[in-house]
């Protein structure tokens, strides 16, 4: 019987949907020489829960002098530029200051000036929908182009689809075969 409950229990967390996703679109947009400018769309996709704080990462190497161009009334956003000391990436920090991004609405208007250091366009970031109460990560994504106009003309890279489940589904797993281990270490003691 134990068997049989800890086998549901881990199926019911690889089922699992993460806590929150969104969808959040960009254009660059070149400003002058290595200036260029991101302009990002926020829409929540996914999840009947409100979307309160993404964060939007800049490549350490590839980005600097990162500034807020432009924020909705309704958010309160921030940067910090990459730090080759730490090493650490650069971001872009938005929370809301009402309720959020309701299931299935939009939020645009969130801008960020950057000097580009790489070759090219700029290209797809990496992105986090944050708990507010705690500031985990409940959704990680890559931002998706929006469209090419204004974008210099250069080919556009797309960063690595990353699966926000992938976490949820590893702890399952370990938190699943710790507990056939302890259920067999018990059964031997008996």
């Amino acid at each position: 019987m134990t068997r049989f409950l800890t086998l549901a229990a881990v199926l019911a967390c690889l089922s699992a949907s993460p806590g929150a996703e969104a969808q959040i679109n960009y254009t660059a947009t070149e400003v002058s020489g290595s200036t260029w400018q991101y302009d990002y769309t926020i829409t929540n996709t996914f999840t009947p829960a409100n979307v309160g704080e993404f964060t939007v990462f800049f490549t350490l190497g590839q980005y600097a002098n990162l500034s807020v161009e432009n924020s909705p009334g309704t958010w309160s956003s921030i940067v910090a530029e990459p730090d080759p000391n730490l090493p650490a990436d650069g971001f872009f920090d938005s929370q809301a200051l009402n309720n959020g991004l309701a299931s299935g609405s939009t939020q645009s208007s969130f801008s960020v000036d950057f000097t580009w250091l790489g070759t090219g366009t700029p290209g797809a970031q990496t992105f986090n929908i944050v708990n507010t109460s705690d500031y985990s990560t409940l959704y990680a994504g890559s931002t998706t182009l929006a469209s090419n106009s204004g974008s210099g003309g250069g080919p556009t890279t797309q960063a690595p689809e990353i699966d926000g489940r992938t976490g949820v589904n590893a702890l399952a797993l370990l938190f699943g075969a710790l507990a056939v281990w302890r259920g067999r270490r018990m059964e031997r003691a008996r």
